[in-house]
């Protein structure tokens, strides 16, 4: 993959520093900088792990970081052709199957291509109007959140892969924010199941319930910087909610239905 092409890369930086991108903090648009600067010739495939087979060698596979940076655009119109069901077992709404979906198919979807009926031969352009009203509608994306640790690869990665399959409507298909987050760590240490020092969101909301549990994750932090769970802050949290119940309930009028 030829990251780093300077045409590529223009477009790319056109978008990240321009008037339509938002990267929510000054640091963050210094990662994207960085990358763009860096990022040169990634391998396209690798020999093992989860991904796509290369399709002219199915022993190797499509190198998962830089492979499926558009899925987003799947999401808008994965329920008509899924219907909620995730493993493809059954055929979604409008009644298409996988192997119905030609490449001239998803063209018009995603690119606006005209209707050829002789290569979307199993599909009726009825059917592909609504994908690509359902795409029109809900692309671009508004926001993506994700971990600084892909800044440097997926994310930005992403961003070229739109830029090579919409580059004639950039404005109109390019994601319009990234917001990254830093790592989040337990009583400041980096959470590790081999430790021992590692809590899941459903442990911790029934171990400390949620309003404390809210109020620990606020107090956290944010941003590219780590944020820290603090169970000393979780526990004196509740102390302090079951203070506040306890003063409103002796100071506010008897008609107050706490258990709505």
């Amino acid at each position: 993959m030829n990251y780093g092409e300077e045409q590529w890369k223009n477009a790319v930086k056109s978008h990240v520093f321009g008037p339509n991108f938002n990267t929510f903090t000054p640091k963050t648009r210094q990662e994207f900088e960085v990358i763009l600067e860096w990022l040169k010739e990634w391998g396209c495939s690798r020999t093992a792990g989860l991904g796509t087979n290369l399709p002219w060698d199915d022993s190797f596979i499509v190198e998962s970081l830089s492979d499926s940076t558009i899925y987003m655009a799947y999401y808008t119109v994965a329920h008509l052709l899924q219907g909620g069901v995730l493993d493809g077992s059954q055929t979604g709404p409008l009644g298409i199957k996988p192997e119905h979906l030609t490449r001239a198919a998803w063209d018009y979807v995603y690119l606006g291509k005209e209707y050829n009926q002789a290569e979307c031969p199993n599909i009726t352009e009825d059917q592909l109007k609504k994908m690509r009203h359902e795409f029109e509608y809900w692309y671009p994306m508004d926001l993506r959140v994700s971990a600084k640790d892909l800044i440097r690869n997926h994310l930005t990665m992403s961003l070229y892969n739109h830029a090579a399959i919409w580059k004639d409507n950039l404005d109109q298909r390019m994601c319009r924010a990234y917001f990254c987050n830093g790592y989040l760590m337990l009583n400041n240490e980096k959470m590790s199941k081999s430790t021992g020092n590692f809590m899941t969101l459903k442990e911790c909301i029934n171990f400390y319930g949620i309003d404390a549990s809210r109020i620990a994750l606020a107090d956290a932090g944010d941003s590219l910087d780590d944020a820290n769970f603090d169970e000393k802050v979780a526990n004196a949290a509740i102390l302090r909610l079951y203070t506040l119940e306890e003063w409103i309930k002796n100071h506010c009028p008897k008609s107050v239905d706490f258990a709505s």
